[in-house]
């Protein structure tokens, strides 16, 4: 997170030996990555906590709508694994900052046992910016990767939209579930998906995708994040509850999921339809189950 942010809008240059001209101040020598295309029309300069300085410029340019291709899938984000789509297949969540903890805590202790406007807090207080820092540029490259693989492979993605803020309410669940970073994985694939030629279609939080029976639309009520798997006692089908959900989410967007009731479950067309009926008691689901 930037502490120090000035923004530049005009009179501003780039040379081609790689320094950045800026009114009043001496050529700044930058490392650029990626290579800058388009037109700039500002910059942004700003400062991490852990002292590092970062020139972000905004460019005008024309990004040719991309063809749709590949294949269609559901995606289901959750915590023992970070993603699983439709076909099976799973990406680990590499929890980065609960690897980090023991290191981090060494740290902050050090950090609070120095004195308040000494040169040695200052030293320790870098210390710990710099491994948060590395915590988020490690989740940042690993989302980068999979919502790339994604995006390029796929032409539509349905993907529960999810009401993240509530979910981090829960004691127990919130350390874990702000290191998975769903929010900001799911802004990377929407915009990656206009770039690369992929729709990427958001399913309503309510739809019961882990505990609807993708192949008879049987409903298991009694389906907690406890059971990993289960077997449907209409059709037998044995599933993978995270599979099972994902392969919703991608029968729902396509609208093939049936609304007539299936004889097992009489009374189930609310929850079909991703609605709930105490609509007037004023509860928020905070996510899927």
């Amino acid at each position: 997170m930037c502490v120090d942010k000035v923004i530049v809008p005009q009179h501003f240059s780039i040379d081609t030996d790689g320094f950045l001209r800026l009114p009043k101040m001496t050529p700044i020598k930058m490392v650029i990555h990626p290579e800058i295309l388009g037109i700039p029309k500002n910059v942004t300069i700003s400062k991490t906590p852990s002292g590092k300085y970062y020139a972000s410029i905004v460019t005008e340019q024309d990004i040719p709508s991309a063809p749709l291709n590949g294949d269609k899938i559901g995606l289901d984000l959750g915590l023992k694994e970070f993603a699983i789509t439709s076909k099976g297949e799973k990406f680990e969540n590499p929890r980065y900052f609960q690897k980090s903890l023991r290191r981090l805590k060494i740290r902050q202790r050090r950090l609070s046992r120095k004195n308040k406007g000494s040169n040695n807090r200052s030293k320790s207080r870098l210390t710990v910016a710099r491994i948060h820092e590395k915590v988020a540029n490690q989740r940042q490259d690993s989302q980068h990767k999979i919502s790339l693989k994604l995006t390029c492979e796929n032409q539509a993605i349905s993907v529960e939209s999810l009401n993240i803020k509530s979910m981090v309410k829960d004691r127990k669940l919130a350390k874990q579930i702000s290191d998975v970073a769903w929010g900001n994985f799911l802004t990377m694939l929407a915009y990656k998906g206009d770039i690369y030629g992929c729709e990427v279609h958001y399913v309503d939080r309510f739809f019961p995708s882990s505990k609807r029976c993708s192949n008879c639309c049987y409903i298991k009520q009694d389906l907690t994040l406890a059971i990993r798997e289960w077997e449907c006692p209409e059709c037998k089908s044995f599933w993978d509850r995270d599979i099972n959900a994902a392969l919703n989410l991608m029968l729902l967007s396509e609208s093939k999921i049936p609304l007539e009731e299936g004889k097992s479950t009489p009374d189930q067309l609310v929850a079909r339809l991703g609605m709930s009926r105490d609509t007037g008691s004023g509860q928020e689901a905070t996510g899927a189950a």
